[in-house]
């Protein structure tokens, strides 16, 4: 599926998502998230798990990171389901089951989240066509075989 680079104040175009975060019955509202080839994991403000969610935080296993900033951040993983919306209707174009981290001190000025390697990229294809300003996302198939392991 195809989505444009969203424009958003005093930022350039990027590709963002808007996405659905759900844990069991409970649904936190529409949130836009980088596409992020450089961030580990999907990142969310704590906030979104504990309010929206319903999600305790407090047995959870911790993560640790370092932000662009370069100060350490911890953050508490939690499995949800996560909706990619589409574009044109905001009507659900994928859904996942995905493992986010939600941290306390998470602040991204222009978007809610960051949709990262695990969780994200190992979930989705994703091809970037940065001159002419979109992407595309599809799922992996289910029965992919990696022949490459990592190092």
């Amino acid at each position: 599926m195809v989505f444009a680079y969203t424009t958003l104040p005093n930022a350039p175009p990027r590709p963002y998502l808007d996405v659905v975060l759900r844990n069991g019955f409970r649904t936190a509202p529409p949130v836009i998230a980088l596409v992020d080839s450089g961030a580990d994991r999907l990142v969310f403000p704590t906030e979104m798990a504990i309010e929206f969610l319903g999600i305790d935080l407090a047995g959870a296993r911790a993560w640790n990171f370092y932000g662009t900033g370069g100060v350490l951040q911890k953050a508490k993983l939690a499995d949800v389901r996560m909706a990619v919306l589409k574009q044109e209707d905001g009507s659900h174009a994928f859904e996942v089951s995905t493992t986010c981290a939600f941290c306390d001190t998470f602040a991204f000025p222009v978007s809610g989240g960051l949709l990262g390697q695990e969780g994200f990229f190992s979930k989705f294809k994703v091809n970037f066509l940065q001159p002419y300003k979109y992407f595309e996302i599809d799922l992996w198939p289910a029965a992919l075989v990696h022949p490459i392991q990592s190092r």
